[in-house]
């Protein structure tokens, strides 16, 4: 694992170093054990209402599906245990923007240091094709403007030298600034890595 907190160093300068604050080493290790079996479902009792139900749900699946929060990076927005809606037409019609919260196939990166390459990670976007994005004082600023979260954690124990988003990519951080594999570890992401964008989400004891 020295060559990946190699990569980390190269990238950010945190206090106390990378392994104090960026569990990326943790998620190498045991990212496969985090998915859980889902729950089944159970034909209904008629062959023919079957069928129209399996037809309904392969319809919904090119529209939408639902996803397991398996991590707390993206608290207190999600919590681990929590499922995701993520919808797939959004983004036929446009980019990404700051603030969505999206679901994406990790990038090369990551892959190279042994995430399997069809995990689908979730984060929001902070940053878009052409931005400026640093972190100050415990402060993200983008284009040089603060900008104002209602949503994280806490503020981040870190800083970030201002970079330049490259076309076709956009920056992702988890709401859990300080416990959070992101771009700050592995830099910017390909939009085309983007699967879906998050609707709502509804717990386990929904359904009990």
């Amino acid at each position: 694992m020295a060559g990946g907190l190699g990569l980390l160093r190269g990238l950010v300068s945190p206090a106390g170093g990378v392994a104090a604050w960026l569990p990326c080493h943790e998620l190498f290790a045991s990212w496969h054990h985090l998915l859980p079996s889902l729950p089944r479902l159970r034909p209904p009792a008629s062959d023919g209402g079957f069928k129209l139900l399996l037809v309904l749900l392969l319809f919904s699946a090119a529209l939408a599906e639902v996803r397991y929060i398996a991590s707390s990076s993206m608290a207190p927005t999600l919590r681990p245990g929590d499922r995701a809606v993520a919808e797939k037409v959004t983004y036929l019609f446009r980019r990404p923007s700051i603030g969505d919260i999206v679901f994406f196939k990790v990038p090369t990166t990551l892959q190279n240091y042994g995430v399997n390459k069809d995990a689908v990670f979730i984060k929001r976007v902070l940053a878009t094709p052409g931005d400026f994005i640093e972190v100050r004082q415990g402060q993200l600023i983008v284009n040089g403007v603060v900008l104002k979260e209602q949503y994280t954690a806490t503020h981040a124990l870190y800083t970030m030298e201002a970079m330049r988003l490259p076309e076709g990519h956009v920056f992702v951080m988890g709401d859990n600034r300080n416990n959070s594999c992101d771009s700050r570890a592995w830099g910017p992401l390909p939009i085309a890595n983007i699967v879906g964008r998050y609707m709502t989400s509804f717990t386990r004891s929904s359904f009990q």
